[in-house]
């Protein structure tokens, strides 16, 4: 058998007891992902979902209506029917981001061809909610106004939607959210494997091996990278069974989530390899997370956000990773390039993070 083979397939055997050895650490890194997917959904939930109340003096049909297209405002406010008294009381306590106000008469205001109009008290400590509920609004007063054909309303919107289906906002998070996961379990582990070596001084050992001492590095990588796939499995059930997201191409999803950890298994030996620490090199795997996943277009298709957050989103492994899941899951292309570079772009990330920790060690091992 050829001998970098030899020392992969040696160095697979040693890291994989290695691993059974220490099941809290593989136990925790897989809790860690699923508790990346909750946050995530948890992030979608309270940024979308803003509570309002909603008091209403009128019980006419015209109020009716009104409050169907408040209700269905996407991803705007929750509307929450009370008491004008109740609705003041929670306003000031800070439970409350608005409060909606249809007065007595408003639909007898509206036959009459009169002009209703609505209180709305905002509580503008976050002007980012505020604008959610400025923005929804307007264009469900709009909508109920087209559904009712005033006269008085010139202009209509005739929409086409390019994709054939809705996605909700959480449903596109939590799959985006499968490529920090990956960032994590990967990273951490295959980063933990390689800076074990230097901490307790075996790396010396690879002075004597007959082959370049990156093979056994890979071998090690290897074994952390299936424990690490058993870990996103279970996080990717979570997602098709406890989120309701049915996947268009489960075989590509498949094939994105193995890529996926392939990549983040080569970020993390490098960083491994570079720190040489098994605390500091974990520190640094969690903070690079967030910025990583922020600026992939993990939130929202990063082209919408300006020529300058998508340029430098090209520079994070996970832009190109999200592209391919939500592909994978709901056929979209989220990034301009078309899928196969995205893919290309994920294996040169891969390589070239394997020559850098070749070089490292190459180095360190000389000097």
């Amino acid at each position: 058998m050829n001998t970098n083979i030899s020392a992969i397939i040696g160095a697979a055997k040693v890291e994989a007891i290695q691993l059974l050895r220490s099941p809290l650490l593989v136990v925790l890194t897989g809790i860690q992902a699923i508790t990346f997917l909750i946050l995530v959904s948890l992030f979608g939930l309270t940024g979308s979902m803003a509570p309002t109340a909603l008091v209403n003096y009128d019980q006419g049909s015209y109020s009716k209506s009104l409050i169907q297209n408040l209700q269905s405002a996407h991803h705007s406010f929750r509307l929450e029917p009370m008491s004008s008294d109740e609705a003041t009381k929670e306003l000031a306590q800070g439970k409350l981001v608005a409060e909606i106000i249809i007065p007595s008469g408003f639909s007898q205001t509206i036959i009459n061809g009169g002009t209703a109009s609505l209180a709305v008290n905002v509580d503008n400590i976050d002007t980012d909610m505020t604008h959610d509920i400025q923005r929804a609004l307007p264009s469900a007063i709009s909508h109920f106004a087209n559904q009712q054909e005033f006269p008085n309303i010139h202009v209509t919107v005739s929409e086409h939607d390019l994709i054939n289906h809705d996605t909700s906002y959480i449903s596109y998070l939590i799959v985006s959210a499968l490529a920090l996961d990956a960032f994590v379990v990967a990273g951490i582990l295959s980063a933990v494997s390689a800076a074990r070596e230097f901490e307790l001084g075996t790396v010396k050992l690879l002075w004597l091996a007959p082959v370049h001492p990156i093979f056994p590095f890979i071998g090690r990588m290897i074994t952390t990278d299936i424990f690490a796939m058993a870990s996103m499995i279970g996080s990717g059930l979570i997602v098709v069974a406890g989120y309701n997201v049915h996947l268009l191409h489960p075989f590509e999803m498949c094939a994105a989530l193995s890529v996926c950890v392939f990549i983040c298994g080569c970020a993390g030996t490098m960083l491994g390899t570079a720190l040489k620490r098994v605390l500091p090199v974990s520190s640094l795997i969690f903070g690079l997370a967030i910025p990583f996943y922020v600026s992939s277009g993990a939130l929202e298709p990063e082209r919408f956000d300006g020529n300058f957050m998508w340029y430098a989103g090209h520079i994070s492994p996970l832009y190109y990773a999200v592209g391919f899941l939500e592909h994978a899951a709901y056929g979209f292309q989220v990034t301009p390039e078309p899928i196969f570079l995205d893919v290309i772009m994920l294996f040169v990330w891969a390589i070239a993070m394997m020559l850098l920790t070749g070089y490292i060690l190459q180095r360190k091992l000389v000097i």
